[in-house]
Order: structure tokens, then C-alpha cells, then sequence
């Protein structure tokens, strides 16, 4: 199986992090993105939601690649800020893209972790060479589900929508190598209370608070506990990305890419270090888009690495971590990959 093309819509509306009105002044404003590495996102209006970026982006695909959507046997959509509880928005993708209606579609409802999990179950699904060609989509409006008064996460995230193509290749001798992890003790850690079957939705739960100086949320909107995710982000990340160096027999030296969830600049270069990866070699795009959960390694690929990727193999390694606590890590190769620029709608 190899990779034959990527695309990637983002919102037209863009946040800079220094003029942002949650702040006092922009003193406070340049710590936070001194801290994060993030200067600005994306954000989508009211009334557009990830699938609506992603027919966006699929189609862009689509045309790049010269395929019709009857072409398309497989279709996964990676997304937690899915249309609707149920049906699975997969299902009202297949209708709005025109895919066949045999086509394999389903919902991954994964956050960060969720491109690295969707390779592998793509990949397995296709690796038999019945389905031939696939489509793995992550996308995320996170804007829609964060507080725009919490100045804990409006500043960190941003909303896109990734396409990835994948083509069952008989005479690709290039293995996909995957590891996983989760640690589900620390599902609150990045968590909506309210909203689920759980603990539904109640006139409580739509009444916005002031929860610490400076931060308002109501019950359904997403909460980060900073200092859960930084303690889990710095030490299980760098083991899971040993573990599969090791597993597999991988020489470090040969990898060409670090490609790693863009969560925060500092988390990300303490990774890089703890792999003793040169900086050239592992490329940043959360400066401009932020922390777009599932969609951050291909959104990278596609704003950062077109030119190499459009080359000869490269050899890469992809970690996506957050989430869940969940993890996951990938060793690939990817060349000759016929990606577009990013497009804004």
C-alpha cells in the first residue's frame, strides 16, 4: 500500500494570538505563545463543520489525483467533532461526495492519535488487495467545542480537515510498522463533561462559569488539564517511538522525517531530543494552524514537506499522542506523493 495523494482545507477566518481580546494586554498574549510556539489558527464560522472542510478538501483530491469518486473502496473519517450523535457522518459523506454506495465508509472517532490508528486500520483493510484504492480523512473544528472565553485552549487550537489517498500496491516492499498505547485512567485529562450518554445534556450544563480567574466554560465544552497532558505528553510519546525503532531494527540515522502531533512547540522539541532527531529533519506547522488534533502530521506534510514528499521515498516516523490517553507511532515511506497547496474556504 502506498500513499498517492494529500490535500488539506482550512477556514478562511484566521486568530492571531497576539490581538486576542482574553488577554490584558499583549505581554500575556506573547508568554502564551512564547511558551506554545502557536502565533495563530484557524477558525471556522457558525454553521461550518469538519465534514463540510473535508468535501472541501476531498474533492481538491479527488481532481489532483484524476480519480472519480466511484473509484474510491474504502472512505474513513477520523473526527470527534462529528455532524451529528448518530448517524455516522462517514455515512452522510458517502451521499455529499458521491461515493458508491458499496463503498467501506466508517467513522474513527480518535483525537490525536487518530491519522497514525487510521494508516494502520486503512491499511489493513486494503492489504488483502480487494479494495484498491482509500481515502483516510482527519479533520477537526475545535473551535466549535472549546470555550471562546477559556484561555487555556482558545489560543492552542484551530480547526482543519485532511485528506490522505492510499492505492493497494502489490510491488511496494514497503512495510508500515505500527505501535500503540493507551493509558484510560486519564480519559479526563482532554474531556467534554457533559454531552455524551454519560452524563447528558442539561439546562446546568449550558450555563457558562468563571472556574478559575480568566476562564469560563460551561459543562459541554471541551476541558484541557494542562499539567495532566504535559506530564503524559513528555515521557510516553519518546518511549512509544523507542519501542518501535526497536521492534522494528530501524537505524535512526536513515530517517528522513520526524513528523509529530503538533501539540506545543515545547513538548514537541523535547520529543525531538529525546530522539536525538536534527531539527531540519522534523518539521513544525503549529505556528500558523495550531493544534488541529487528528489532522496535525498530514496537515504538516501538506504545509511543510510537498516538495520532499513529492521526491523519491522518504523514510519516515509519525507519532500522534493525546486524547484518550492514547498513542500511537509509525514507521513508513512516502514518495512521489501528489499533494496540493492548502486550501481556504
Amino acid at each position: 500500500m502506498r500513499i498517492a495523494g494529500m490535500s488539506a482545507c482550512v477556514p478562511k477566518t484566521v486568530e492571531d494570538n497576539l490581538t486576542l481580546a482574553i488577554y490584558k494586554d499583549q505581554n500575556e498574549a506573547q508568554k502564551v505563545i512564547t511558551s506554545t510556539g502557536i502565533e495563530r489558527h484557524h477558525k471556522v464560522e457558525a454553521g461550518t463543520t469538519a465534514s463540510d472542510l473535508t468535501v472541501k478538501a476531498v474533492e481538491d483530491l479527488l481532481q489532483n489525483l484524476g480519480w472519480e469518486p466511484q473509484d474510491v473502496d474504502c472512505f474513513a473519517y477520523v473526527c470527534t467533532s462529528r455532524d451529528y450523535i448518530a448517524p455516522q457522518t462517514a455515512c452522510v459523506l458517502q451521499d455529499r461526495l458521491k461515493l458508491r454506495s458499496d463503498c467501506c465508509v466508517f467513522d474513527l472517532p480518535f483525537g490525536c492519535s487518530g491519522w497514525v490508528y487510521g494508516m494502520s486500520i486503512v491499511g489493513s483493510l486494503m492489504s488483502h488487495g480487494t479494495l484498491k484504492r482509500g481515502i483516510l480523512v482527519a479533520a477537526e473544528t475545535n473551535t466549535q467545542n472549546r470555550n471562546p472565553r477559556d484561555t487555556t485552549v482558545r489560543p492552542l487550537f484551530g480547526d482543519a480537515a485532511t485528506a490522505t489517498a492510499l492505492e493497494y500496491n502489490e510491488n511496494d516492499s514497503h512495510p508500515m510498522n505500527f505501535m500503540f498505547g493507551v493509558d484510560g485512567s486519564g480519559f479526563d485529562a482532554v474531556w467534554a463533561p457533559y454531552g455524551g450518554m454519560r452524563n447528558p445534556v442539561t439546562p446546568e450544563s449550558l450555563v457558562e462559569k468563571e472556574v478559575s480567574p480568566g476562564v469560563f466554560r460551561r459543562g459541554v465544552d471541551m476541558v484541557v488539564n494542562g499539567m495532566d497532558v504535559f506530564g503524559f505528553a513528555i515521557k510516553q510519546p519518546p518511549r512509544s517511538i523507542k519501542e518501535l525503532i526497536s521492534t522494528f531494527n530501524i537505524d535512526v540515522e536513515t530517517v528522513d522525517l520526524l513528523l509529530l502531533h503538533q501539540a506545543n512547540k515545547f513538548i514537541d522539541e523535547k520529543i525531538r531530543k529525546s530522539i536525538k532527531m536534527p531539527p531540519e529533519k522534523t518539521p513544525y506547522c503549529l505556528e500558523e494552524y495550531g493544534n488541529v488534533t487528528s489532522a496535525s502530521i498530514p496537515l504538516t506534510m501538506v504545509s511543510r514537506c510537498r516538495e520532499q514528499l513529492s521526491e523519491d521515498d522518504k523514510h519516515c516516523i509519525a507519532c500522534g499522542f493525546g486524547v484518550g490517553l492514547a498513542w500511537a507511532s509509525m514507521e513508513f515511506y512516502a514518495g512521489r506523493i501528489n499533494i496540493g497547496n492548502v486550501i481556504e474556504y
